[in-house]
């Protein structure tokens, strides 16, 4: 009997002991439950200031990306209004042999009334001859405006009509100071991008080595432009002897208003670098034996065209 009372003692013993434990682990895990619903609420506290902090920084981001954007569309503007003095100078020069051929045209049509010159095929001549001489005029401002004209969408552009279109634009400023232009390109290789803006930047490294002709007094001064191309880009080449450009400048000379000149507005390098960048491409610089060479890099679109090798001397 003694023997029972024991062995029920010891089975509610046990059973007590079994309820104390499963209470004591409840607790623990009720605990450990808390501490985790705690770091959780912790943790999502963090995501939502994380999150929010994120709207915000990206916020920040968009507004800075206006703000230079805005910025670069009035540093081209700054570039394009010091250029435009010199642009329209060389336009009253390309203006001035067609208006002394219309000079000549009236000044005739008096002398063959005088001597009764005039008649339909006198007539017919000067109308010819005079009309001639005004699309002249009217090619010039079309080019001009062309040439102004931003593009607003990325296009294939043959990079050689695009070089072409700044030589012209530039053909009066290279007389003047006796400055022989070598271009040759194998056929009209095609880029993506924006064909005005190109031919901007290469306004620009024009202007920048007509500077550096003068600046140093080179004599016998040549520039040297070809073409070339990989698998994805298209390279155009800018070779020149104008003494090349010091070793501590190369670094710089693609920052914003910084200019070895008196009179420069230091925006023109910094200008074709970003106009290159905003169309996936990219300005390179180095010094050759006599002078400096600009390397144009641009994105090459799908077909291009390989004919026979073209030369152009200016």
């Amino acid at each position: 009997m003694l023997l029972w009372y024991i062995f029920i003692f010891l089975v509610i013993g046990l059973f007590i002991y079994v309820i104390f434990q499963s209470t004591h682990t409840s607790r623990e895990l009720m605990k450990k439950l808390e501490e985790s619903e705690n770091s959780y609420r912790d943790l999502a506290k963090k995501y939502e200031a994380a999150k929010i902090l994120k709207q915000d920084l990206e916020i920040r981001i968009q507004e800075e990306v206006a703000k230079n954007r805005a910025k670069d569309y009035v540093l081209i503007q700054q570039s394009r209004l010091a250029a435009m003095g010199e642009l329209i100078a060389s336009m009253g020069h390309q203006w001035r042999q067609p208006l002394n051929s219309l000079s000549l045209l009236i000044q005739d049509v008096r002398e063959a009334l005088a001597f009764g010159e005039i008649d339909d095929q006198y007539m017919d001549q000067f109308t010819k001859e005079g009309m001639f001489q005004i699309k002249e005029m009217s090619q010039t401002i079309n080019d001009f405006r062309r040439f102004y004209k931003p593009n607003k969408e990325k296009t294939p552009f043959y990079v050689g009509d695009s070089i072409e279109d700044a030589l012209s634009i530039f053909s009066t400023s290279l007389k003047k100071h006796a400055i022989q232009v070598e271009f040759e390109y194998r056929g009209q290789y095609t880029a993506i991008g924006f064909p005005n803006e190109y031919s901007q930047v290469v306004l620009n490294l024009l202007t920048n080595t007509r500077d550096a002709f003068v600046q140093n007094d080179t004599k016998n001064r040549k520039i040297f432009i070809t073409i070339g191309e990989t698998d994805r880009e298209i390279t155009a080449e800018f070779i020149d002897n104008a003494g090349g450009i010091k070793l501590e400048l190369l670094e710089k000379i693609f920052d914003p208003y910084f200019t070895t000149r008196q009179h420069g507005t230091g925006l023109g390098l910094y200008l074709a670098k970003r106009i290159l960048e905003n169309m996936d491409g990219s300005v390179q610089v180095e010094n050759t034996g006599d002078g400096a060479r600009f390397c144009l890099i641009v994105p090459k679109a799908a077909a291009a065209v390989k004919p026979e090798l073209i030369s152009v001397s200016r």
